[in-house]
């Protein structure tokens, strides 16, 4: 903590910011937790060909804004994230363009807002085009939390 404490203050003295600070907070972030494969290693990332999802974790619980990011290399930067009930019902969906593509691997990010009434298993999918059939895509499974 005194790292991140230090270097904020080095932010913003370097940011020209050098007045009295009255009250200083760490910036947080959500952590989901990874989920443990058959082989009891931490799922952190899912790659498929092209795409590549960061958050949410393999088996995390997720709650509305769910926050997806990741990298890609698709087909004109453009990667579509959608949120599945169990069933496969769409929740929430959105086209975001990543940082790079056509060739280049990119960085995306992305928040989606969802309504679930109980807590159920569902999904996060990330896809994209490619010049090469099929397009890629990955299916992170979650918990999706009211």
């Amino acid at each position: 903590m005194r790292r991140s404490v230090l270097a904020a203050l080095l932010a913003l003295v370097a940011a020209g910011c050098t007045g009295p600070v009255e009250h200083l907070t760490e910036v947080l972030t959500p952590s989901p937790s990874a989920s443990a494969s058959p082989s009891g290693e931490r799922v952190t990332r899912i790659v498929g060909d092209g795409v590549a999802v960061e958050t949410p974790f393999a088996g995390g619980e997720v709650g509305s804004p769910v926050s997806v990011t990741g990298s890609a290399d698709v087909l004109g930067a453009q990667v579509a994230v959608r949120v599945l009930d169990d069933a496969g019902n769409e929740l929430a969906s959105t086209v975001v363009e990543a940082s790079c593509g056509d060739g280049c691997v990119g960085t995306f990010a992305t928040e989606l807002f969802f309504f679930v009434k109980k807590r159920q298993p569902g999904w996060v999918e990330v896809s994209g085009a490619s010049a090469e059939a099929p397009a890629p895509v990955v299916t992170v499974p979650v918990i999706l939390a009211p």
